[in-house]
């Protein structure tokens, strides 16, 4: 047990307290970027959140799949900070999270696909008169904003996309329009309402076409009626203020009755949450469906026979299958079990860990520098200065250099 304790101890250690952190005297949880669209005619703003070991000394580079979050400006601080609690405790990957911001009046331009003038309710809104720039808002996200993020940022092959409200809208039409643009759809509370529930027909339309090859979507329904209105009321009611909740319904309806295995979909009613409120537990609820996975049972003791190679191969391989991408052992984890093995003299054990992290991790300083360590432990000075010496033309740190003229000075001359 006390093994079990400290490994999850040093895990968590290395993998560090969460997202904020402190620069000169500042909390911080991202940065500021910018892109100038030529599809938009303007440059757009942008909050971008890279988990801090992206670019950690000694270690191989990291990638991360990207949550793309509409009306970033909202959403960031909680989104990110969700993002990095669900891989703390091992239910999810690190994510980098790309905030859209929508000041006024682009808000309602971007995230609507088409002109309208008309509330969920039918009455006129002046406010809408901007509206229709969807189509548009989407091709930046395919031709613009996808390519600059994965050429400047660290990225795999897994995008997720998360709207809120007119945002859950636009989440639904891309489903609709374009879904191989992005793995996993999150649609909080989406205002299917819109111009005579337009996107509900075209994801319906999509759906019989054969359309979803493998997506994921999550669609969260808050309770915004009167309290004393349950589902199966809302469903029969013909009035406009309940058009909003009858459109989200609808869906789930139709979703139901499409053909098994061509959409991963779940829903969920949250019946104590109102329109705004959902959002947080929407988020963490979708993250934990996308992500979901049998946790990785941590060794009891150093001589736990339960745990092998083979047994966390198998684990990440599963990991791979249910993400939808490759997902390695993490390299720091790996090495923190080899030097626990090595701690114990459990020299096979040590070395099938530190081999793993080379085969997986071959431009890794640590890789080598700590299968160097190995070897000079085991007295094999020769093939730890070899293995130093490859850290070294990874990275020129001097613990290598140490380390080699500590082992040149005893090794005698050929």
């Amino acid at each position: 047990m006390l093994w079990k304790v400290m490994t999850m101890g040093l895990v968590l250690l290395h993998l560090g307290a969460g997202p904020a952190r402190a620069q000169r005297n500042k909390i911080t949880i991202g940065h500021i970027d910018s892109l100038s669209s030529k599809v938009l005619q303007e440059r757009r703003g942008l909050w971008i959140y890279v988990p801090p070991a992206a670019a950690e000394p000694g270690y191989a580079p990291k990638h991360y799949p990207v949550l793309y979050l509409l009306d970033g400006d909202l959403n960031f601080a909680y989104v990110t900070a969700l993002t990095q609690q669900l891989h703390l405790s091992g239910q999810g990957p690190e994510m980098i999270v790309v905030g859209i911001p929508h000041p006024y009046p682009t808000r309602t331009r971007d995230l609507t696909p088409t002109h309208s003038t008309r509330r969920w309710d039918g009455t006129e809104d002046r406010a809408l008169n901007g509206s229709g720039g969807g189509e548009k808002f989407l091709e930046f996200l395919e031709t613009e904003l996808q390519p600059y993020i994965d050429a400047n940022y660290p990225t795999v092959a897994y995008r997720l996309l998360v709207g809120h409200s007119l945002g859950g809208l636009a989440v639904l039409n891309t489903l609709a329009t374009k879904p191989k643009l992005f793995n996993a759809y999150l649609a909080i509370e989406p205002s299917l309402w819109w111009d005579n529930t337009l996107v509900l027909r075209k994801l319906d339309a999509a759906g019989q076409q054969g359309r979803f090859t493998g997506q994921k979507l999550f669609l969260a329904v808050a309770h915004t009626e009167r309290p004393d209105l349950d589902t199966a009321q809302v469903r029969r009611d013909t009035t406009g203020s309940t058009r909003h909740t009858r459109a989200n319904l609808a869906l789930v309806d139709r979703l139901r009755r499409q053909k098994p295995g061509s959409l991963a979909w779940q829903w969920k009613y949250y019946p104590r949450e109102n329109h705004f409120s959902v959002a947080v537990p929407a988020e963490y609820d979708a993250l934990h469906a996308f992500f979901r996975h049998q946790e990785l049972a941590l060794p009891t003791s150093p001589t736990d026979p339960r745990f092998t190679l083979a047994v966390v191969q198998r684990h990440y391989a599963q990991v791979s299958q249910q993400y939808g991408y490759a997902v390695l052992p993490p390299e720091e984890t790996m090495n923190m079990y080899a030097w626990g093995y090595m701690q114990h003299k459990l020299w096979e054990k040590a070395y099938q860990f530190l081999q793993l992290n080379l085969t997986n991790y071959p431009q890794s300083y640590n890789a080598h520098a700590s299968m160097a360590a190995y070897y000079e432990q085991r007295g094999d000075k020769a093939q730890a200065l070899r293995y130093y010496a490859a850290a070294l033309r990874i990275q020129d740190l001097p613990e290598a250099r140490q380390k080699i003229a500590e082992l040149q000075t005893t090794t005698p001359k050929r």
